[in-house]
């Protein structure tokens, strides 16, 4: 999405706490929505709905976004596990969202596929 688009702007989110362990580096950084990143607070995982096992979330400075994600029109979908609690803690198909995600595809601003 891009920033412009965000009510509440961008900010720098460590992938892996510092809390646990993460570093202020650029391989341990990832840009993130505010909405995303206090979701995300210090987590780096989450509980499967479909397992009930602990799952790691995505990564995005390691994983291609592609390997765990689709495009259903608005919605984002799962392809792995780690996708599924990623969704699910991020909030990312809230109605909202959706709504947003549909909007900026209409004028061009996010993909389709």
């Amino acid at each position: 999405m891009p920033e412009w688009a965000l009510l509440a702007g961008c900010e720098v989110d460590h992938v892996i706490s510092r809390k646990h362990g993460g570093i202020t580096d650029l391989s341990n950084l990832a840009f993130s929505c505010a909405r995303c990143n206090r979701a995300k607070g210090t987590d780096v995982g989450s509980i499967s709905p479909s397992t009930g096992a602990l799952v790691r979330l995505f990564n995005p400075r390691i994983e291609p976004w592609r390997e765990h994600f689709a495009i259903d029109g608005a919605r984002l979908l799962g392809l792995t596990e780690v996708r599924q609690v990623t969704l699910q803690l991020l909030r990312l198909n809230d109605e909202e969202r959706i709504v947003e995600r549909a909007v900026l595809q209409m004028i061009g601003e996010y993909p389709r596929t």
